[in-house]
């Protein structure tokens, strides 16, 4: 009898932190390099983007004065980009850091799905 019980104690830790192990990044999964990205922060020599609907996690990019930044298709500066808008990043091979950022306006309603 304390021999099941052993036995199913090991299954349920077992069972039990498989979610834990799950839910952890394999180590060499690499950010997102585009799609549409929405930006959180911009400084002088970063952006910082949210990725998802959930907005959990953020990555940052760095800027440089070579990194081609456009809004509604416009050549703007990066300190033009503000928190809200649409991106998206062309990186360099490290993911580090953006070569081109193409931002949209962001969207009026953003929780309200358009319908027809």
């Amino acid at each position: 009898m304390k021999t099941l019980l052993a036995i199913v104690s090991i299954l349920a830790l077992a069972f039990a932190a498989q979610p834990c192990a799950l839910a952890k990044k394999p180590p060499g999964q690499q950010q997102p390099e585009s799609g549409d990205l929405r930006i959180v922060q911009v400084d002088a020599v970063s952006v910082t983007v949210t990725v998802g609907l959930s907005g959990d996690e953020h990555f940052t990019y760095k800027i440089t004065d070579n990194t081609k930044v456009t809004l509604n298709g416009a050549p703007v500066f990066a300190r033009d980009l503000k928190a809200g808008m649409i991106a998206k990043f062309a990186l360099t091979p490290d993911h580090a850091t953006a070569i081109s950022i193409e931002a949209k306006d962001p969207p009026a309603h953003p929780g309200r799905r358009r319908v027809g």
